[in-house]
């Protein structure tokens, strides 16, 4: 019978794309993986994967094994959470998606709790965008991740911060001098804008004040907006947490109405994250009370 040491083979191959970076994340040499995936179909009886020159593709067979490996893999999962709940132990490893805002200001000093209070949890970190780890969390390819409202109603939401929206300009800008701003101002403005699927916040506000935007940028980078907006090419709207290392000269403004983002930590609808997971989630909770985007 195919081992589960098999199943995880395939799963991170196909999530990789190739087989020296399988091995590398599994900690095993290629020629493992490859001895283990031909086992696998040795096993099986079936050819799994088609071995191009550039990635791995599944064959037919190999997309209805690989959905049904996936699913062992999640319920394994689950049963390692159940027991390490009933031991009540904080240990093993936790997958975080981590929006690049969060890798910036909140997530240094949650790792350095964990090193320090927690040495047994192995923290994986993930790094994406909106979409991408919406899709993890779907996938079980994360345990958590961080995002903001709105979120799909097949995940849960629990609550991190507040992350207030600011205007930012080049300090020679003709509404560089006001004390707030109300969007109205900004509609003929040129507009630096974050892609969607990096911050969903900006358009939605625009929108909901019936503005359109004159984008003449669209970035995914934060710093490359902050720069670009010092340069004076442009207005743009970002979350105050992205703000703690932009440049000096970079004029940021109140609105005279309250703008925000609700930023959270996601799990899985109908799943058991581990406690390793859930304190996680509290660390996150209590270093936000004191966190400097609040001030």
């Amino acid at each position: 019978m195919p081992t589960l040491a098999q199943y995880i083979a395939l799963h991170t191959l196909i999530e990789t794309g190739n087989f020296t970076e399988t091995g590398q994340k599994l900690n095993l040499t290629q020629s493992s993986i490859t001895h283990a995936m031909n086992n696998l179909e040795k096993e099986l009886d079936l050819s799994l994967i088609i071995r191009n020159r550039n990635n791995i593709i599944l064959t037919s067979n190999g997309k209805m094994v690989y959905e049904h490996v996936s699913k062992i893999l999640q319920e394994q999962q689950k049963l390692e959470n159940t027991v390490a709940n009933l031991k009540k132990l904080i240990g093993g490893t936790i997958t975080v998606g981590v929006l690049p805002s969060i890798s910036l200001v909140l997530l240094p000093k949650v790792l350095s709790h964990f090193e320090e209070h927690y040495p047994d949890v192995t923290i994986q970190l993930m790094e994406g965008d909106y979409d991408q780890i919406e899709n993890w969390l779907q996938h079980g390819v994360v345990d958590i991740g961080f995002l903001a409202k709105p979120v799909s109603e097949n995940l849960i939401f629990d609550f991190i911060f507040e992350d207030e929206l600011l205007c930012i300009m080049a300090k020679d800008h003709p509404l560089a001098a006001e004390e707030d701003l109300v969007l109205k101002q900004l509609k003929d403005e040129r507009w630096i804008m974050p892609k969607q699927n990096i911050d969903r916040d900006v358009l939605r506000i625009l929108s909901k004040h019936d503005i359109t935007p004159n984008v003449v940028y669209e970035l995914s980078v934060d710093q490359a907006i902050l720069t670009m907006v010092t340069e004076n090419l442009g207005v743009s709207i970002v979350p105050r947490s992205i703000l703690h290392h932009a440049p000096a000269s970079l004029v940021q403004k109140n609105f005279s109405e309250h703008h925000a983002r609700t930023v959270g930590i996601a799990y899985k609808r109908n799943t058991y994250p581990s406690p390793a997971a859930m304190k996680f989630v509290e660390i996150c909770k209590i270093l936000t009370e004191d966190f400097p985007i609040n001030d």
